[in-house]
């Protein structure tokens, strides 16, 4: 089954302004939930507010990206883009954090820099295995046994989305159709985006962030939360607003992020 072929941007402007720029790095869901990037552009007035969509990136003919080929990309995308004395917030939603450190980093020693870590999670050996045991049985599919984790990152992608497509072919012949529907292969290459950017997160090795050059403020509510790679007392830590899960996107948790940055 040909998956659709169409990348979408690394960068993307969402709202002018001459404040401190922001820059996003978050995910579209698999539903129509707004992204935490739309409901900050939607409420930081002044402030120009760019998305970074890591699975966009990889969304089309471009399987696989390291993390630091992903920040490098954003970080001259974001130089070309913004004037170039103005502050910068870098914000990362849950799973983005360690790409948001990287960015954060790229641009220090340059501008004023602060990363906002969103309820931050590093994805582990078992995420991976465990997403693609999950959007297998999305699918309908069976129990396949997840490819070599510590192979070539490109062949493990390619493997997966291989066993994911021939899994769907078979569900479209079940199912009486003479081919797959355009719906499937839109599935296909949502599943695959999301696995290539939890492998290059899981692959990724924590560099700790300069001191002094970059200031890191976290939303969480996990108790104890110490950043990987460095000491206690690094980050300014608060509690995110109340919600029915932790990595629930609304209007609320947006203020919050504009909290820190209009509190900087």
């Amino acid at each position: 089954m040909q998956a659709v072929v169409g990348t979408r941007p690394l960068f993307s402007p969402l709202s002018p302004g001459d404040g401190a720029a922001i820059l996003v790095a978050d995910f579209q869901p698999l539903t129509a939930a707004p992204r935490l990037s739309r409901l900050v552009a939607d409420a930081a007035a002044g402030h120009p507010v760019y998305q970074v969509d890591p699975r966009g990136a990889l969304s089309g003919d471009r399987r696989f990206a390291a993390l630091p080929e992903l920040a490098e990309e954003t970080a001259d995308l974001f130089r070309a883009a913004a004037a170039p004395d103005r502050p910068v917030f870098v914000v990362g939603h849950c799973s983005a954090a360690a790409l948001t450190l990287r960015i954060a980093g790229a641009l220090a020693g340059e501008r004023e820099v602060t990363a906002i870590l969103v309820q931050p999670t590093w994805p582990g050996t078992d995420h991976v295995t465990e997403r693609f045991a999950e959007f297998q049985g999305k699918l309908g599919l069976g129990d396949l046994p997840c490819p070599d984790l510590d192979g070539d990152p490109g062949s493990c992608i390619a493997e997966m989305e291989q066993l994911m497509s021939e899994g769907l072919a078979g569900l479209a012949a079940r199912l009486g159709l003479s081919k797959p529907p355009l719906a499937f292969s839109e599935l296909l290459v949502s599943y695959r985006s999301w696995l290539a950017f939890l492998l290059a997160c899981r692959n990724d090795r924590p560099v700790p962030v300069p001191p002094g050059e970059v200031a890191i403020s976290v939303l969480t509510d996990e108790p104890g939360f110490v950043l990987p790679g460095s000491a206690p007392g690094r980050c300014r830590i608060t509690p995110p607003p109340p919600a029915d899960r932790p990595d629930a996107v609304t209007p609320e948790l947006a203020k919050h992020v504009l909290d820190r940055v209009h509190g900087h």
